[in-house]
């Protein structure tokens, strides 16, 4: 699991707006912890519903979310689409700061 959370890092990094990299991350981060309060749970209830009982279970389960978010990233993420849409966004915010200002 530890290549997918950083290429997770990276991909947050690369679709996140300069100056907000703290919303994004914290957002990243609470979900994280979320999942890891509730993985276990999860973890166990497959391996209870097993009819063998099998404590590998689970792990099927995992491959089969780490594929399908492999296939979503690389189907329906545009990293070019994402930088045009940060710079329309900072320039948004920076001419809202202005009319603020004055």
């Amino acid at each position: 699991m530890c290549p997918w959370y950083s290429y997770s890092q990276t991909m947050i990094s690369e679709v996140t707006p300069r100056g907000h990299e703290f919303l994004f991350f914290s957002l990243f981060s609470i979900i994280g912890k979320t999942s890891s309060f509730i993985g276990p749970f999860i973890s166990s209830a497959i391996i209870d519903d097993s009819p063998s009982g099998n404590n590998n279970s689970p792990f099927y389960f995992l491959f089969s979310l780490s594929l399908v978010s492999f296939l979503l990233l690389l189907l329906f993420v545009d990293l070019k689409k994402s930088r045009i849409e940060q710079a329309e966004f900072l320039e948004k915010e920076a001419a809202a700061k202005k009319k603020i200002e004055v």
